[in-house]
């Protein structure tokens, strides 16, 4: 991973990053490879795997881990998450993933599985994203890589965490990870400018240092903004949400105009780089990075 800009400070060229998660079938695996050949074509920093909540999906986060290291010219980064597993279990994943020769993580607690909440034992149990940066450096300590030492990222809410009382405490919680040894943050969806810049100027001011990577995903239909408005938080933006409706929910071009507006004003304010949610689809992310110049044409076609 080529090394990130600290937050705030002016790249020479702003760079940019990709989320995919592992496919549900065979028919969408097919896509997902062929849609992830497209992604590393362009040449990302990295691009990060999500973990799944049970074995099986686990198993096809580490198959697609593998996949991106062993076919694709993209460095991988491996999702992890500690919610409902014993502090063995999840070191024994991290041992799997730097077994198959992946040493970049994201650290996070994760979501309750289905069917529980966090006052369940199995929740609160859980080893915090905190507790997690620290096992990955004992685990690194442990086996350390031949060729690469790896770094460690965890996530940031620049319009708060559930479980938060306050700005200030989400903050605090950033700066803890960060002196854990975090190297860098992505933000969990947003849908203003003002929402991360404001939270990282307040984290720079209490002695944030690490870049701040802001997580973006461009929408192609109605279902996905309501997804993306109750991750961030916060409701959608009343234009988007009606020009999606007036054409009949699917108009992929309205969430790329959007995305790319965002970025513009983001890369404007200091924003490091940029972080696309794919969807497992690679046309949309391209299209905003082409419009952002940051791409030349897709070198596949």
């Amino acid at each position: 991973m080529s090394p990130l800009p600290l937050a705030g400070s002016a790249p020479t060229r702003a760079r940019f990053s990709f989320e995919v998660f592992p496919a549900r079938s065979g028919a969408a695996a097919l896509a997902l490879g062929h849609a992830v050949q497209h992604l590393s074509a362009a040449g990302p920093d990295f691009i990060s795997v999500t973990y799944g909540a049970n074995g099986s999906n686990r198993d096809a986060s580490l198959d697609l881990l593998k996949y991106l290291r062993d076919h694709t010219d993209a460095l991988p980064l491996a999702h992890l998450t500690t919610v409902g597993e014993s502090r063995d279990a999840v070191r024994e994943t991290i041992h799997r993933i730097m077994d198959a020769g992946v040493h970049d993580f994201l650290a996070l607690r994760g979501d309750p599985p289905r069917g529980l909440d966090e006052h369940d034992p199995a929740v609160t149990g859980s080893l915090s994203s905190l507790e997690l940066v620290d096992l990955v450096a004992e685990a690194r300590a442990e086996r350390p890589p031949l060729t690469s030492v790896g770094r460690t990222a965890v996530a940031a809410y620049p319009n708060g965490h559930p479980l938060s009382r306050s700005r200030s405490q989400d903050i605090e919680w950033l700066i803890e990870k960060q002196e854990a040894g975090a190297q860098f943050a992505v933000t969990q969806l947003f849908f203003r400018a003002e929402e991360y810049l404001g939270f990282v100027g307040d984290a720079q001011s209490a002695g944030l240092r690490i870049p701040v990577l802001p997580g973006l995903m461009p929408v192609s239909t109605s279902a996905q903004l309501r997804k993306v408005a109750s991750l961030a938080g916060r409701p959608a933006p009343e234009g988007l949400e009606r020009a999606l409706e007036e054409a009949g929910g699917y108009a992929p071009e309205l969430g790329v105009e959007h995305t790319v507006d965002l970025a513009r004003a983001l890369l404007a304010g200091g924003a490091p780089s940029v972080h696309l949610y794919t969807f497992n689809r690679h046309e949309q992310v391209l299209a905003v990075l082409r419009e952002l110049q940051l791409l030349t044409p897709d070198p596949i076609g």
